[in-house]
């Protein structure tokens, strides 16, 4: 929690105004949960905000990851919608509960 707080407060708020949306073990029931997804909505952006979040992902992606703990990704036109597939339950968790795959679930929203 530390690292996704510290990670939001200072990268992404410094650089991006846009919501925030939070996935992986982090927002599941896990007792102990290894990763955190972070995904910055870019494509109701203009183009310099889609040009410095892609920037700021290809060159601190790896960085983010060792320092924060924190799996980082941007939406943008043309590209994969990472919110969408990051509300899915996928196969793995979807076995262990039950569930289709392709089972809708929430992620975190943060303005």
């Amino acid at each position: 929690m530390a690292g996704f707080c510290s990670f939001v407060l200072n990268e992404i708020r410094n650089e991006f105004v846009s919501p925030v949306y939070a996935d992986g073990s982090f927002v599941t029931d896990k007792e102990r949960p290894n990763d955190i997804d972070v995904v910055v909505e870019l494509r109701g952006g203009t183009d310099g905000d889609k040009m410095r979040g892609l920037m700021f992902m290809h060159d601190h992606q790896e960085r983010i990851l060792d320092q924060y703990g924190v799996h980082f990704w941007i939406n943008f036109p043309g590209a994969s919608d990472f919110i969408a597939f990051f509300q899915y339950a996928g196969h793995k968790t979807a076995k262990f509960k039950g569930l289709d795959g392709r089972h809708a679930k929430g992620i975190l929203r943060i303005e």
